[in-house]
């Protein structure tokens, strides 16, 4: 076991030895950031009989909320083996030591991970437990593009598209808010609502001033926007997105209202916007199938797709397999 400072190139190399996609040192310190009042890092590696180091996983702890409580959650990624050395059960035996260390020293934290098919395979060995799915779901600002290749004419596709489009201005326009304002921003307002609507407790990722800045504004690689519901002058949602605008989509990564009807307020008007902005067709958004949120969407005029992924829990006291998670693509923490 060790922490990450010191061992950012063993971390580094591993990691973009078993992925498509290499990243840079500038992002493994991104998110490797110990966030307030949380443990450090903790990085978990397999040793091969000479000393190599040939696998590895790390434990990030990110702040939760359940209720009024601050939990601190430990965060499994960066799930790496060396390809020379799979097919012999030695995932499971790295996931399985990890979750007996943090057991024992973080006995009070429960673990998250959104794994890949193999990892999710070891870590169900070693005992983790799936709490559910990831759902995706569409809301298509413009159905033309998605029309052209079934008719094979972009301007048949664009006059069939016209009614359906008129449809849904319609019922945005009967669920907007009476009052209120949207404001979009490369940064995060002032004050965030913190808490998520419908008296239910859930585990609910920390969306606290420091926590956005640190995960969107601070982000390495990719760029992110705020938009804030107000009414009476007090922030009442907020919807973060990443802007896809030229590849034709948003993607909503974070959610967060006062009630259902001010996340639907929030979702109205944001919607209006990605219908009046040039060559946009959808916005998308990923919620496990517990969350809130999936009612407010439908009737905006989202259209669900198949799961595209699961998530995995565990704890010592078994906590964390009984609570529900309201999880979205933020949570990904990638």
């Amino acid at each position: 076991m060790s922490g990450f400072a010191g061992a950012e190139p063993e971390i580094l190399r591993l990691r973009n030895t078993n992925r498509d996609s290499p990243e840079t040192l500038e992002y493994l310190r991104w998110r490797y950031h110990t966030a307030p009042g949380c443990p450090p890092p903790v990085v978990c590696w397999l040793h091969a009989p000479g000393g190599e180091r040939i696998g590895m996983a790390a434990a990030i702890f990110r702040a939760y909320r359940f209720g009024d409580e601050r939990v601190p959650t430990a965060v499994i990624g960066d799930i790496s083996l060396d390809a020379r050395w799979r097919g012999r059960g030695l995932g499971e035996r790295l996931l399985r030591h990890l979750s007996e260390h943090l057991d024992e020293h973080h006995p009070r934290c429960p673990c998250l991970v959104i794994p890949t098919d193999s990892a999710r395979r070891s870590l169900a060995a070693a005992g983790w437990v799936t709490g559910g799915e990831l759902l995706p779901m569409v809301y298509l600002s413009d159905v033309g593009p998605y029309l052209k290749p079934l008719v094979r004419s972009a301007r048949l596709a664009s006059f069939l598209a016209r009614p359906l489009r008129r449809f849904a201005g319609r019922r945005l326009q009967r669920l907007a808010p009476p009052a209120g304002t949207l404001e979009l921003a490369d940064v995060p307002p002032e004050r965030v609502v913190d808490s998520p609507w419908g008296g239910e407790a859930a585990m609910v990722r920390d969306l606290s001033g420091e926590t956005l800045h640190w995960r969107y504004v601070r982000h390495p690689r990719m760029r992110f926007r705020f938009a804030a519901f107000r009414e009476a002058g007090a922030a009442r949602g907020l919807a973060v997105f990443e802007d896809h605008a030229a590849a034709g989509y948003w993607i909503i990564y974070d959610l967060r209202a006062a009630t259902a009807a001010d996340l639907r307020a929030t979702l109205a008007l944001l919607l209006e916007r990605a219908r009046a902005t040039p060559r946009l067709s959808s916005v998308r958004v990923l919620l496990s199938g517990s969350h809130p949120a999936h009612e407010v969407l439908r009737q905006l005029g989202y259209i669900a797709r198949p799961a595209e992924a699961v998530y995995q829990v565990h704890s010592r006291d078994g906590s964390a397999e009984r609570r529900p998670w309201y999880l979205t693509q933020g949570d990904k923490d990638t």
